[in-house]
């Protein structure tokens, strides 16, 4: 279940809210409004690499790329990805903006132990929702209002706990993002309106 956080939040709602979405180590599945109208979305070079997971999780190179946030034209929603050559098409063609948000590294290959990212784009609109659960992707794709983009990059699992630091994903009116923990809690003490889904990955620090 997603957790509602507004302006003023007490302490302990976050704690809590930061507490059972670690457990749980996923985001909540996302609910979306039902979809009226398809968007245009950028060439994905996310979905090239959607076929590939089984044949490279062999592989135990990590070749860490940056991870980037856009706004998409209109501020519709948001856009992630860690190709640059994908950015630049997002901006120049698709009146994306690059964010100052706080992100940092993924690996563009598989490597063991890493989990695949997934962006899934909003039918209804230009939004993009990014999650590592198999589950949920099924779940949103299944229900007819979203597109899987493919998989844009690998985080890093559970037990590469060492050079990682946690990555939250929050949602407002099919909007979702990506966090850092000190962007979040700023976030959704300050920005009305954002509601916290759960811890979305780990990423590299470096």
């Amino acid at each position: 279940m997603s957790v509602r956080l507004g302006r003023g939040t007490a302490t302990f709602g976050l704690a809590l809210a930061l507490a059972t979405s670690a457990a749980a180590g996923v985001a909540s599945p996302a609910s979306a409004a039902p979809s009226s109208a398809a968007s245009s979305a950028p060439s994905s070079a996310a979905s090239s690499a959607a076929s590939s997971v089984t044949a490279a999780s062999s592989s135990t190179a990590i070749h860490k790329v940056r991870l980037y946030e856009l706004t998409t034209k209109g501020g519709e929603g948001f856009f992630y990805t860690a190709d640059r050559q994908e950015l630049e098409q997002a901006v120049s063609k698709h009146g994306m903006q690059v964010t100052q948000t706080p992100l940092y590294y993924i690996s563009r290959t598989a490597f063991p132990g890493g989990k695949p990212m997934w962006r899934l784009r909003y039918t209804a609109k230009s939004s993009y929702l990014v999650t590592t659960s198999p589950q949920e992707r099924d779940q949103l794709v299944g229900s007819g209002k979203f597109v899987n983009d493919g998989i844009l990059g690998y985080a890093a699992g559970d037990g590469c706990a060492a050079g990682t630091t946690r990555v939250w994903r929050l949602s407002n009116n099919n909007k979702w993002r990506l966090a850092v923990e000190s962007h979040m809690v700023s976030i959704v003490n300050n920005e009305p309106g954002w509601k916290l889904d759960g811890l979305a990955l780990n990423h590299f620090m470096s």
